[in-house]
């Protein structure tokens, strides 16, 4: 679906179906449906519905309001959900068209936008009936202001997510580190882009030991995606990395079979660098960004690493595998040593690193470690912004004191069995050196099966607007 914005007054506004929407106990600003309303029970409480045919009367043939809640706990967000929720009944109703009445201000308008567009996707690549693969084609956002600053940064903004989203759905036989790596070679080709790409050769002649290890019991090579924007240029360099498993089993450590299907989305954290990559190239940031993408299936086979296995790092490092399940932060290892040696002002990285991020904070938030304060704020006003909400925890001395080893540098799981999130990021603390790092474990909302009010079951692509917006803030700190 693309999003449209028209300047027209509200009474000007026809077409088959109006959207509108309304705070709690304040009525719609059309007038003369308040009996309609009554007999629906309609109240404007969040993600309230009304439908109305308004039976000639009106330009419009259907008028949806949608309520936007109380006035006291209003947020942002809720012109999302409630454009979400207005999406997703334009679809129900078949819709090939509709429009929004967006009320203020060019943030209201990119709210709105992202909202109707994030609640627009639909994965339906291997679906053959006709009837699955209905989608609406254009929202046209309406208001008397100009308010197209708004509706272009939302399309790019959730146009990012949904990319991100498509990318992330295929699975394990389709999305192998050989083929995400093609598309990430489209991507660098459409929004000019430097991309390098390290195979298996190249991986063992820089010794970046724990990503070959790591895919030791896979048929499918290592790859690792170095994306560069404004490559050369004299603008602050940022590094973003993303932990690429394309389908974690576990390895020798196998994981339970329940679930396990699921394991598909363990890249997330590395296609949430190509919806970053992406947004930052049409945001036209006045930054330099490299996009590193380390990639691997972790299999079981006779020759995958084994439990017990001592490996060097690309920083030097030896690291006792204790867990071959805990994967993620040793291809991290690697790639946050190689994003330190660019010299960057700051890494950020983004991984579905472990479960135990799950328990401590469910599916509202993740969770953010960082070693410096202004760095992680930014991330945490970025997250609010957005709705794409972080929670800081610590990485004291005490967590690192946990993760050394008997017989390397460090293990790459505490056997303590306490603070797995924690000790996860303390693990990744020793490849960054002196630089500004920020960690954020996406293991809780990378993907989801419960009723969202613009976010289907499946892949999110949370994680791709939040960077993104710090960068944009980063970009405008002097």
């Amino acid at each position: 679906m693309k999003a449209e914005f028209k300047r027209m007054a509200l009474d000007k506004i026809k077409g088959a179906l109006l959207c509108v929407f309304v705070m709690q106990n304040e009525g719609a600003p059309i007038k003369g449906y308040d009996k309609e309303f009554k007999a629906h029970n309609f109240e404007g409480k969040l993600e309230q519905v009304v439908h109305l045919c308004t039976t000639g009367k009106e330009r419009f043939d259907h008028l949806l309001v949608v309520g936007l809640g109380e006035k006291k706990d209003f947020r942002l967000d809720n012109f999302r959900k409630a454009a979400g929720v207005a999406t997703r009944y334009a679809s129900i109703l078949k819709q090939k068209e509709f429009t929004i009445y967006v009320p203020e201000g060019n943030e209201t308008a990119q709210a709105i936008t992202e909202g109707a567009l994030l609640a627009s996707y639909k994965f339906t690549h291997y679906k053959t009936e006709e009837k699955d693969k209905f989608q609406i084609e254009k929202v046209y956002l309406m208001s008397e202001k100009d308010l197209s600053r708004g509706v272009g940064l939302g399309t790019i903004y959730a146009g990012a997510q949904n990319y991100a989203r498509d990318l992330d759905e295929h699975p394990a036989n389709i999305a192998t580190p050989t083929a995400i790596a093609k598309e990430a070679k489209v991507l660098a080709k459409e929004k000019n882009l430097h991309i390098t790409i390290y195979e298996k050769k190249a991986l063992q002649k820089m010794k970046m030991k724990a990503i070959l290890a790591v895919a030791r019991g896979s048929e499918e090579p290592p790859i690792l995606v170095k994306l560069e924007y404004n490559k050369g240029r004299n603008y602050p360099l940022y590094c973003i990395v993303g932990k690429g498993i394309t389908f974690d089993s576990g390895g020798i450590s196998l994981k339970p079979s329940k679930g396990m299907h699921e394991m598909k989305y363990d890249k997330t954290g590395a296609i949430n660098v190509l919806g970053v990559m992406k947004a930052v190239a049409e945001l036209k940031l006045p930054i330099r960004l490299i996009g590193l993408m380390p990639l691997t299936e972790n299999l079981p086979s006779g020759n995958a690493q084994k439990p017990g296995d001592i490996i060097k790092a690309y920083n030097g490092k030896t690291i006792e595998v204790l867990n071959t399940d805990a994967e993620g932060r040793l291809i991290l290892a690697d790639a946050l040593s190689f994003a330190a040696e660019q010299k960057p002002k700051a890494i950020i990285d983004m991984a579905t690193l472990t479960g135990a991020i799950l328990v401590c904070l469910g599916r509202h938030a993740a969770g953010l470690f960082s070693n410096d304060d202004k760095l992680a704020n930014i991330l945490e006003e970025a997250g609010d912004e957005t709705h794409e909400r972080v929670w800081r925890l610590p990485v004291w001395k005490e967590y690192s004191e946990m993760m050394k080893s008997d017989f390397a540098d460090i293990k790459n799981i505490s056997e303590q069995g306490e603070a797995g999130s924690i000790t996860a990021a303390a693990f990744l603390q020793e490849f960054i050196g002196d630089t500004k790092w920020v960690h954020l474990d996406i293991a809780g909302v990378g993907n989801i099966n419960e009723k969202h009010a613009y976010l289907s079951k499946g892949a999110t692509g949370i994680g791709v607007r939040l960077v993104t917006k710090a960068l944009v803030k980063l970009s405008e700190k002097k």
